[in-house]
């Protein structure tokens, strides 16, 4: 039994719905409301944790310090976050979201709901909890970053 699950290429499917999963959402979210799902997911993440550091923002959203970087400065660009120097480290920079990014942050929300809902539409409650046994799982193999805002 365990050698036919091992020829499914369950780590090339699990990378490939993710990708596709996420070019359909990105796709919608940036010609619905103008940003991207990565952008999407920091407006989710700072309004819960407004003023947070880049080094937070980066952690939670699995993402280096270029990207994250090139991440901030678009946004910014765009008036949906303003980076503010700490006053307690000179080195580092704070985030905050501007009242565009906070309006952004509300009508990305429907997006993650319309999208759980597609996604579990043809799920039974106890495939479902299969499934969400079998990410957690992997999750809890591999992650680096405990206690992931995300995975809640």
């Amino acid at each position: 039994m365990r050698n036919s699950i091992s020829s499914h290429r369950l780590l090339f499917k699990l990378n490939l719905a993710q990708r596709v999963l996420m070019k359909a959402v990105d796709r919608e979210m940036r010609e619905q409301i103008g940003v991207s799902a990565t952008q999407g997911a920091a407006l989710l993440y700072l309004e819960q944790h407004d003023g947070c550091f880049l080094v937070d923002l980066s952690r939670e959203l699995l993402q280096n310090k270029s990207a994250i970087t090139t991440l901030v400065e678009r946004m910014e660009k765009n008036d949906l976050i303003s980076k503010i120097p700490s006053q307690t480290d000179k080195r580092a920079s704070q985030l905050f979201l501007t009242q565009k990014g906070k309006e952004l942050c509300r009508q990305s929300l429907p997006f993650v709901a319309s999208y759980d809902q597609i996604m579990i539409e043809e799920f039974q409650d106890d495939e479902l909890e299969l499934v969400s046994r079998f990410l957690n799982t992997i999750i809890d193999k591999f992650e680096t970053t405990p206690g992931n805002f995300f995975r809640t």
